[in-house]
């Protein structure tokens, strides 16, 4: 059965599903799952510690205008995922002690792949986030946690996404360069997000009651990213650690809550030199380029509610950024901003719904830059010959803007209508602006 065959049954059978639990309720707006609480069994088992999700979400993204390829085709990427967490103090008497188990499974396509990037040189970022790491079904999460001294101190063991802990910040978007842990997006060869997870332990000491500071150890195996790598348990391929710190401060100005994080993290894996060669000459291939023992980032997150509705405090005015700085000599991206503000609840009618702004931008290295000028050069060859199949696209920086409105219908169906623009599209000036409308559905089963 392959995964389309199985994706149709799966939603034909939830589709049933949801019928028979709707048959005598009535549509709610507050309905907390779209399958109901199970003539209360949900939510009796919650209280026993068991609590239980299923979500499916779907992004579409059409290129209006601009772009590699201006053909205004739909694409649709899409993830179906089904989690389990366990609250092991009700469970088993276990004092601060929690675990989760999470799968997922990605399909679909990218608008940024097939339309609006150069192929020669993909776009930084994409138009549909949950689309990447390949079509397959994934562990997310497999960890235990355990918290000591009243929960100051807590260790985490098991399978997980750098992200989840680390350089993450709250997803308003459809556009991946504005959602969720940067890093995973420039430097994904050592720091993988979700949908992908690794080996780890980490620890986080919440010294005081606004600070607090985390680390921890991760593996770096490439068989975990592959699309056959989704349950891969085994550590014989890894071929070093990712080493994070982040301090994290959580403060209330003028009584309005926000967080700001500062970190860095150090791998000890192999890593090939951007450009150059062990005797410091450009080299096209990268099998002929120095290698390093070692790769670095650093970031700083912040995200803080500028203003509150008086008659409800989840209601207001919030603003982020995120900044990275990346190893010179081993990424790609030598930096990347993201900046976004959010407005919930701006209608009184919804107080649920919120509107959205962000922009990202990426900075492709300077020796990235160099290293296609050069090989360019070498074939006798200027930008004036970029429909040449022969020409090395030369690439510099990449804006993405999302606006959005996210409509909540209830706490299980939401619905997000976006406009996106790319300003060049993989950093490539001659690759026109583009212009891209989307769509985001989620249900929570």
């Amino acid at each position: 059965m392959n995964i389309k065959t199985r994706r149709t049954l799966t939603l034909s059978i939830l589709s049933v599903m949801s019928s028979l639990a709707f048959a005598n309720e009535p549509w709610s707006t507050d309905r907390q799952w779209l399958l109901g609480d199970w003539n209360g069994e949900r939510q009796a088992l919650q209280d026993k510690g068991y609590k239980f999700d299923m979500s499916f979400v779907n992004q579409s993204a059409s290129n209006v205008d601009g772009g590699y390829n201006d053909d205004q085709r739909i694409y649709n990427a899409s993830q179906l995922k089904l989690g389990a967490s366990f609250d092991l103090n009700k469970i088993a008497g276990w004092k601060d002690t929690q675990a989760s188990l999470v799968i997922t499974e990605r399909d679909g396509a990218s608008l940024a792949t097939k339309r609006t990037a150069d192929p020669r040189a993909a776009q930084l970022s994409t138009t549909q986030e949950i689309y990447g790491r390949g079509q397959s079904w994934r562990i997310n999460q497999m960890w235990i946690k355990k918290g000591f001294d009243d929960n100051k101190f807590q260790v985490k063991f098991g399978r997980m996404g750098f992200s989840e802990d680390f350089n993450s910040s709250q997803c308003e978007f459809q556009n991946w360069g504005l959602c969720g842990s940067l890093l995973g997006k420039v430097v994904g060869d050592v720091w993988y997000n979700a949908p992908v997870s690794v080996w780890a332990i980490n620890a986080k000491y919440q010294f005081t009651p606004e600070w607090s500071i985390a680390t921890g150890v991760y593996e770096v195996n490439p068989q975990d990213t592959k699309e056959n790598g989704g349950f891969n348990l085994e550590m014989r391929e890894t071929s070093g650690a990712t080493i994070p710190v982040e301090l994290a401060w959580k403060p209330k100005l003028n009584g309005l809550p926000g967080e700001y994080k500062v970190g860095a993290f150090y791998s000890t894996a192999d890593a090939t030199d951007i450009a150059t060669d062990a005797n410091g000459n450009f080299a096209s291939s990268a099998a002929k380029r120095k290698v390093h023992d070692n790769k670095h980032s650093f970031w700083i997150n912040m995200q803080q509610k500028l203003t509150e509705n008086p008659s409800d405090p989840k209601r207001g005015l919030y603003a982020t950024a995120n900044f990275t700085f990346n190893d010179k000599a081993t990424s790609k991206v030598e930096y990347s901003q993201q900046f976004a503000l959010w407005y919930k609840g701006l209608f009184d009618m919804r107080p649920q719904d919120s509107i959205a702004l962000g922009v990202a931008r990426f900075q492709v290295n300077k020796r990235v830059t160099a290293l296609e000028e050069s090989i360019n050069a070498s074939n006798g060859l200027t930008s004036a010959d970029y429909l040449n199949a022969s020409y090395k696209p030369v690439q510099h920086d990449e804006v993405d803007v999302e606006l959005n409105y996210t409509y909540n219908w209830s706490p299980s169906i939401m619905i997000r209508p976006n406009i996106q623009y790319i300003h060049q599209p993989g950093g490539v000036k001659e690759v026109d602006d583009a212009w891209v409308a989307g769509l985001s559905v989620r249900v929570n089963f």
